[in-house]
């Protein structure tokens, strides 16, 4: 944590899941449903399921029937609405300065930092699943225990098994314990004698022990081979206690995750004693936000924002009024986004007829036409008219051209724009803005909007952005020529 942030974002992990409330994100916000529709991508391939089937069903399932499905089900599902929570607050404005995960939460927050795509991080959540299933571990379960840290290792100490442990320090009242399902049994004896409530937790597993070291070598060796890109944004781990690095090993840092506490508590108060005091919760249940809200002294200005049971666009109203969101026509930098949600639908049925008519005309021969003699014969045209000249499009220049103009308009590094990079799933860019860019784009190079079966998510890579105005160049010079 070398440098202050002004707005930080939690992503919560082990319980943090709600459907009614993601029902509600994905239905007003479209970019929530992209992001499950590529971790579908994940599980279909590796279990012949779509994780959608499960979350979006008739009704909303609760956590209970996630943790009764598959193990992969729960757990995918709450990194799912860590990332489509965080997706639909940046298409709002969010510009978080600093990314905290809790637990399982890291592998969200490095997925919204740019590390990772949303697809490979859900195939690093289903390794960390399938690795932990396939390890033969003693059975094991997590507890919470309202009481702090020093008090909860005396009571661990009275059951005397070195592989019950503290597994994270979320505040004063409240302390998460992990190990052996025996040795829980005794603490739970041991709370109930001295009056210190004892919960157990639904997860699928005794992360944060002890009992999960057999799995990091595996995992280690399962998840190296994913890429990874630079981080666009600062990603502080309290299990590791520091930010993550572009030049680190990773994949071993993540194995770590399942042997380590969560040291939340230091986090927080690291940050609130650098002045922090704005936060806002990438998730569905707001329990993050009410750790941090212990914490926080009364007397200093907060804002501390989680995403309510009356949904997301509560949530967003919540977070402009506490000035951690721009407001709708600022959020996209222009009066665009305004003008989009005023008038978007009736541009698009105007482009979706415009195109049914030009289809029309595509199914008419032309009438041929008669050759007209030349009053006088054309003079040829020298090889080094640029019109005539297939070299005068230069491919590389273009490119630039357009990572320079995107750059500038998003105020991220070009070195960001590569040909693969996703500009929704990525870099958070929305369709809103995306039309925006392809409209000044046409602008700068004299080119039409493409009307031939125009569908945004042809154009969902930088790549595919490049190769369009290429070939529109191209064939403009051609039909010069």
């Amino acid at each position: 944590m070398d440098r202050s942030a002004d707005v930080v974002a939690l992503f919560p992990g082990q319980g943090a899941f709600d459907g009614e409330a993601l029902a509600d994100a994905a239905k007003n916000h479209p970019d929530a449903q992209d992001v499950f529709e590529e971790i579908d991508g994940v599980t279909l391939a590796e279990t012949g399921r779509r994780l959608s089937d499960v979350v979006f069903g008739d009704e909303p399932p609760k956590l209970g029937a996630l943790l009764a499905d598959e193990p992969w089900v729960s757990q995918l599902a709450i990194y799912g609405t860590d990332v489509a929570v965080h997706h639909a607050l940046r298409s709002s404005g969010l510009r978080p300065d600093l990314l905290l995960g809790h637990s399982l939460g890291e592998i969200a927050a490095l997925v919204c930092a740019g590390a990772y795509t949303v697809a490979d991080g859900a195939r690093l959540i289903w390794h960390r699943v399938r690795v932990v299933e396939e390890t033969e571990l003693r059975d094991g379960c997590m507890a919470a225990l309202a009481t702090d840290a020093d008090r909860a290792r005396s009571l661990l100490s009275a059951v005397g098994d070195d592989d019950l442990v503290i597994a994270a320090e979320n505040h004063d009242r409240q302390t998460v314990v992990s190990g052996p399902a025996e040795s829980m049994a005794q603490l739970r004896a041991v709370t109930g004698a001295v009056g210190v409530s004892f919960a157990q937790l639904e997860s699928p597993a005794p992360f944060h022990s002890p009992l999960l070291l057999p799995t990091t070598d595996r995992f280690t060796a399962a998840i190296r081979d994913i890429p990874r890109r630079p981080l666009r944004t600062r990603v502080h781990s309290p299990i590791l206690d520091r930010e993550y690095r572009d030049d680190e090993d990773i994949s071993a840092a993540l194995a770590s995750h399942l042997t380590l506490p969560v040291h939340f508590a230091a986090t927080i108060r690291r940050l609130e004693a650098k002045g922090v005091r704005a936060y806002v919760e990438c998730g569905a249940v707001g329990s993050l936000s009410k750790f941090v809200r212990q914490h926080l002294s009364s007397s200093a200005p907060t804002a501390v924002a989680g995403l309510p049971p009356a949904g997301i666009d509560s949530a967003l109203r919540e977070m402009r009024a506490a000035g951690l969101l721009p407001a709708p026509e600022a959020a996209g930098g222009t009066a665009f986004d305004a003008f989009w949600a005023d008038r978007g639908a009736q541009i698009i049925e105007l482009i979706r007829q415009e195109f049914e008519r030009y289809q029309d005309t595509r199914t008419t021969p032309p009438e041929p036409e008669t050759p007209q003699p030349s009053a006088e014969p054309e003079a040829p045209q020298s090889s080094e008219d640029p019109a005539s000249s297939a070299a005068v499009l230069d491919p590389a220049e273009v490119a630039g051209k357009l990572r320079k103009m995107y750059s500038d308009a998003l105020e991220y590094p070009e070195e960001v724009f590569t040909d693969d990079v996703e500009l929704e799933a990525e870099l958070g860019i929305d369709s809103v803005k995306q039309v925006e860019l392809l409209t000044r784009v046409s602008e700068t190079f004299g080119l039409p909007m493409p009307a031939d079966g125009f569908r945004l998510a042809d154009y969902d890579k930088m790549g595919k952005v490049v190769d369009h105005t290429v070939r529109l160049l191209s064939s403009a010079e051609s039909a010069h020529a």
